[in-house]
């Protein structure tokens, strides 16, 4: 006779509280809400939740009837998650294709066929582990990796208790008084607490090691976040929800659910970017939401706690939790990525309100009717009601994959309606045609060289002024733009050995012309490190070997900047500064330039984190005066080079979601505008050179182009192109006058 399944779980109101909590803390920290700096714990209460109450459905199967049923499982699974997530994701790709161009349009799609597949945390691992990656706009599907670590664990999870089952009925088994054979329930929990605790211990182990070693790795493994659905899934074994209860349970749940509460409270106020996460500190939200699990568990009556989490808004939010998360973080970025700037605090207001809209009709009208099976009882369906909701895994996929396809086809196809050619000196104005370059400002002391030979004008200063000139006309975008737009995150600097952010390696790498007897040595972090091919350049044609002693993210001011992403000190451009001093003095090179972005929002010392404004541009002016003092007699020349213009959008989005190149001109950001000042005002109080580049980017007003003739300028927010960098060779070398 066909089995009825498990018998159906004691509603539990404070769970569903917990769940609302948990996504309104997500919620809260991904609108920047000031005070619930730890709001990303929201996902470990979720963790522990699910590994509760999967484990407690799967306990309650093998109690009934002394099996797991993996096709039931996965069918239950199915029809719980994947209609609501196929919904987000179907609609996040379109979305992208109707608005954000096909550069972003491609990003999109990888990143859903990704999550469709439940690896999304490996694929959000290996970009976060990349520096310039994560100098680009976030991906709406990016909180799809929380997903895939727990169907990462439910692939081993039912199969790890066959497995113990299996291993108990080859040992032996235990007869009832009416002769039945099957397992004692107390030595099968044994058993099961035993091998889940295992994988706990060793799980928590590697998260606590990684979390210091590769803490990008060890936030999105799935190895290192089992233990916190495994707490979850220890409870449901080791408490039965229709256990017996004894006088003292009452006060016990209230003590419990009151602990639990309070530590969830002060994750949530007191992580923030700087908690080393994952690791050990994870066990505070892990275990208060256990303990609130576990209390419900001892005592069936209400706790004051879980009074306050049964209040009918927080059951409303809990029912939705499931569809607010998927939705939120895609309305929130999609929104942002489109606009091309930070939300304004109104704007998160009213796009938290529609998700919270999408969500409830999510809930009512995908989750439920496929969650209790509404579909596939059916007449129409029949025996295939069996089969039909694991069918949907390939069916989520499929329709995943053929959206993307379509989407970026549409997209790309937009976007090449037509040729445009490139921008041409015929677009400037005779006015435009001319002007003086802005040479180095050189204090009177310092001795010109030789002047060069007689060639042909830079052609490029022009062709700026006429790429300016012709976007401020609404001038169509060149249809060959390099390098491609596809491409563009990736036009960066070869390095070769020498890459001092990702590697240990502290060792010189000669560039230029290897035999030369004059020496180019450029220091700094990757603003100095985008300068290699322009270097590069100059260094072949002049006879100069080079170095680029430039380490991303490491300031070249002498202090102690934070982390990219986090709040703790980057003790690693400390050592980097080290090496960085001791190889200019020792290379005691001929021209020595500098190039750095501005560092404006904290620095480090032996006294904690500053972030007051005022004391950080003090500090930072200081460790320039610091700097400068110990490279300038070591060279013969040095050089300070103007941080170049800075925007506020990606510039491959802007491009490839227009058809004229007006909207993606910008003013220069006035935050990194008052950085470079600073770095002006500290050389020419050393009396070091400056040379201003600014003209390459922006006209006499100060309105900027993001192509010049046919070419990008900037591959992210900050950076140039490698493309451009070179082109930029000969202007650079003429205002050092080397060329």
């Amino acid at each position: 006779m066909e089995s009825t399944g498990p018998t159906p779980s004691r509603h539990r109101p404070d769970i569903q509280g917990l769940r609302a909590i948990a996504v309104l803390a997500v919620v809260a920290l991904h609108v920047g809400f000031g005070s619930l700096t730890g709001g990303f714990v929201g996902v470990d209460v979720f963790f522990a939740i699910s590994g509760f109450l999967i484990t407690q459905q799967l306990m309650r199967q093998v109690r009934t009837e002394g099996r797991v049923s993996l096709l039931g499982f996965y069918a239950r699974r199915a029809r719980r998650i994947l209609p609501a997530a196929t919904l987000v994701l179907l609609a996040t790709v379109v979305y992208a294709a109707l608005f954000l161009g096909f550069v972003r349009t491609r990003e999109i799609a990888l990143d859903a066929l990704w999550s469709a597949a439940f690896a999304a945390n490996f694929r959000f691992a290996s970009l976060e582990t990349d520096y310039f990656s994560a100098a680009l706009p976030p991906s709406p599907l990016q909180h799809f990796w929380s997903l895939a670590v727990e169907e990462q664990f439910y692939l081993v999870w039912p199969l790890m208790i066959l497995g113990c089952l299996w291993a108990m009925r080859r040992r032996g088994r235990s007869t009832t008084t009416e002769g039945t054979a099957k397992p004692d329930q107390r030595r099968r929990r044994r058993v099961l607490v035993i091998a889940l605790g295992a994988v706990i211990v060793a799980s928590l182990l590697a998260s606590a090691v990684l979390t210091r070693t590769s803490p990008e790795a060890a936030y999105f493994s799935p190895f290192t976040r089992a233990w916190e659905l495994g707490l979850g899934a220890i409870a449901a074994i080791a408490f039965r929800d229709d256990g017996p209860q004894d006088a003292t349970a009452r006060w016990r749940a209230q003590v419990l659910s009151a602990f639990g509460m309070f530590f969830i409270v002060c994750a949530c106020l007191q992580f923030n970017d700087a908690t080393p996460f994952p690791g050990t500190p994870a066990l505070v939200p892990v275990l208060g939401s256990v303990f609130i699990i576990v209390a419900g568990t001892l005592w069936h009556g209400p706790t004051v706690v879980g009074r306050l989490l049964s209040v009918p808004p927080l059951q409303v939010v809990g029912n939705w939790s499931y569809s607010l998360y998927l939705w939120h973080f895609p309305v929130l970025v999609l929104a942002e990525l489109q606009l091309g700037r930070e939300l304004r605090w109104w704007e998160q207001v009213l796009l938290v309100a529609l998700a919270l809209g999408l969500s409830g009709l999510s809930y009512h009208f995908v989750e439920e009717p496929f969650r209790r099976g509404i579909i596939w009882r059916r007449p129409a369906f029949g025996r295939a009601a069996t089969l039909g909701p694991v069918a949907l895994y390939p069916l989520s996929i499929t329709l995943v994959a053929v959206t993307c396809f379509g989407a970026n086809t549409y997209a790309t196809g937009t976007a090449r309606d037509g040729y445009e050619p490139a921008i041409t000196l015929a677009e400037a104005d005779s006015s435009a045609s001319s002007g003086p370059s802005k040479q180095p400002d050189r204090p009177a002391s310092s001795a010109a060289p030789p002047a060069a030979e007689p060639q042909e004008p830079d052609a490029l200063p022009a062709l700026v002024r006429a790429s300016v000139l012709a976007a401020r006309k609404n001038q169509a975008i060149p249809t060959n733009l390099k390098p491609g737009l596809t491409n563009l995150s990736d036009d960066v600097e070869s390095v070769g050995e020498c890459n001092y952010y990702s590697t240990k390696v502290r060792k010189l790498c000669p560039r230029g012309d290897a035999d030369a007897e004059k020496t180019i040595v450029v220091i700094g972090d990757s603003h100095a490190r985008h300068w290699t091919p322009a270097v590069e350049e100059i260094a072949e044609r002049s006879g100069y070997r080079a170095y680029m002693l430039a380490m991303p993210q490491c300031t070249v001011s002498l202090v102690t900047p934070d982390k990219i992403d986090s709040t703790e000190p980057m003790t690693s451009c400390d050592d980097f500064h080290d090496f960085m001093l001791s190889s200019v003095k020792k290379l005691r090179p001929d021209l020595l330039l500098i190039s750095s972005r501005p560092i404006s929002a904290a620095y480090h010392d032996s006294s904690g984190r500053h972030t007051d404004r005022e004391d950080v541009r003090r500090a930072v002016y200081r460790g320039y005066q610091r700097l400068l003092a110990q490279v300038k007699p070591a060279a013969e020349r040095t050089v300070w080079l103007r941080d170049v213009p800075a925007l506020e959008f990606d510039p491959a989005t802007c491009l490839s979601s227009n058809k004229t190149l007006s909207p993606c001109t910008y003013k220069p950001l006035e935050s990194q505008q008052d950085g470079a000042d600073l770095q002006m005002q500290a050389a020419k109080a050393a009396r070091v050179e400056t040379v201003d580049l600014d003209d390459m980017f922006c006209d006499s007003v100060g309105v900027c182009t993001t192509v010049v003739g046919d070419t990008i300028t900037h591959r992210d927010g900050h950076h140039l192109t490698a493309t451009y960098s070179q082109e930029l060779g000969r202007t650079l070398g003429e205002r050092l006058e080397v060329w």
